[in-house]
């Protein structure tokens, strides 16, 4: 056994599972890495992408400019990250700045993160490059809500977490269909980024890697990926025991932030009993062992997920919409994987063949598609960006220091019994690690 195949068993006998899953991984060398550098041109697959990132985070800058150089209006966490990041700047930058920077350098970050996530599940840059524009899009409920909710709301902490999310569904992806030992450890030690970032985000991160490892499972040997699964829940657990320690848990679901995740379950329980069976079916039937079909099934899905959870949250708290972001992103991502299966069919489908003009200049028509969508993009990047930065004219001044607020409270009730209970098992998850990691190298 190697670092490379963690958690398989060496030298079993080929099974038919075994076979499915390498029948996939054929595919996914010969097609996928095809896909990634399908448009010919050179310039599409190293510089020309390359530059085409660094449009996509100057887009993200434009928009997001405006913001900065102001104080924070809430400075109010419920989890150490931020605080702590800003804490090495306030020698040099007083608190309230160094949040709004910190906060806006994450949010920055996040269409790029967002981007090789999505080229990763699908092997598409199109897809990646399409979503990672439309998700940075200053309306309705992709960037526009963002900035409201996380720089002139109380939940920055919550949009930060979205940077780490799909780094670590990133490295979780390799490490379902690899086995990969490094990118099993540092995908828990990302989920305990998430945890500590934010708890409402460890919620979201929990939706997409339940989904991630369902649409893995579909496609062969589920048993052992769910085990891997469990594997990066359990390393995640012991890396974050020092702040969530167990009687910190048991507090967590009698906070605000709890009742709201209690309300929301509630809230989807009657219709759960008969969607989810339908979805499980349904996600069974059409996208087993079909892995062209992955990023359209996680896509799909998730946008479903955050749809009833935003539907779900009711009205009655006092932040019914925090679960709309991540819709907005989840919408982003089936956008785009929409658009290029419509470029896709027009390019290639063999059903157009009927139409004899049509065909003549569908490559036309596929590209033309492309373009207008971007054209359409930047004409509401350069008409809506003005109105999102008005939103800062709402500013007030902001808190001199950071406001420990919510499970941050709940916290500070926790004896210190409870607290090197919690430090213990971090120490023992670094040590197993440590010990299973010595062990690999030994075989």
């Amino acid at each position: 056994m190697t670092p490379e195949r963690f958690w398989q068993r060496p030298g079993k006998k080929e099974t038919l599972a075994i076979k499915q899953e390498e029948k996939i991984r054929r595919w996914r060398l010969t097609h996928l890495r095809g896909r990634l550098s399908e448009f010919s041109p050179q310039w599409w697959v190293g510089a020309g992408e390359v530059l085409l990132v660094l449009a996509l985070f100057l887009t993200n800058l434009f928009l997001l400019y405006p913001f900065f150089g102001h104080e924070d209006k809430y400075n109010v966490f419920s989890a150490p990250v931020i605080p702590l990041l800003t804490a090495f700047t306030d020698p040099f930058i007083s608190y309230p700045y160094g949040v709004r920077i910190w906060l806006l350098t994450l949010f920055l970050i996040f269409p790029l993160a967002f981007y090789y996530f999505i080229r990763e599940i699908s092997g598409r840059k199109l897809i990646g490059l399409l979503s990672s524009f439309v998700v940075i899009l200053p309306i309705g409920i992709f960037l526009s809500l963002r900035v409201n909710l996380g720089l002139l709301s109380g939940d920055g902490a919550h949009i930060a977490s979205f940077t780490f999310i799909p780094l670590v569904c990133l490295l979780l992806l390799r490490f379902l269909r690899q086995g990969n030992f490094w990118a099993g450890i540092f995908s828990a030690l990302g989920t305990t980024l998430v945890a500590l970032t934010s708890p409402l985000g460890l919620v979201v991160l929990a939706v997409f890697m339940g989904i991630i490892t369902f649409s893995e499972m579909l496609l062969g040997r589920g048993r052992l990926k769910m085990m891997r699964f469990f594997v990066v829940f359990i390393l995640m657990v012991g890396f974050s025991a020092f702040w969530y320690n167990p009687k910190f848990v048991i507090l967590t679901f009698q906070s605000p932030e709890g009742q709201l995740i209690k309300q929301t379950f509630i809230n989807l329980l009657p219709p759960s009993f008969f969607l989810l069976p339908l979805l499980g079916v349904f996600g069974f039937l059409l996208f087993e062992n079909r892995p062209q079909l992955q990023p359209m099934f996680i896509a799909f899905f998730l946008t479903v997920c955050f749809g009833l959870f935003s539907l779900g949250a009711g009205v009655e708290y006092h932040s019914p919409s925090r679960f709309l972001p991540s819709f907005g992103i989840s919408l982003a991502f089936l956008l785009g994987i929409s658009t290029v299966g419509l470029f896709d069919f027009l390019r290639t489908s063999t059903k157009l063949e009927r139409f004899q003009i049509l065909t003549a200049y569908r490559r036309q028509i596929a590209y033309g598609l492309i373009g207008l969508l971007f054209a359409v993009i930047i004409m509401t990047i350069g008409f809506s960006g003005p109105s999102l930065w008005q939103l800062e004219k709402t500013q007030v001044l902001g808190l001199a220091t950071a406001k420990k607020v919510g499970l941050w409270e709940i916290k500070e009730q926790t004896s210190q019994a409870e607290s090197i209970f919690g430090y213990s098992l971090t120490v023992l998850s670094l040590m197993m690690v440590g010990f299973i990691q010595r062990k690999l190298k030994q075989v």
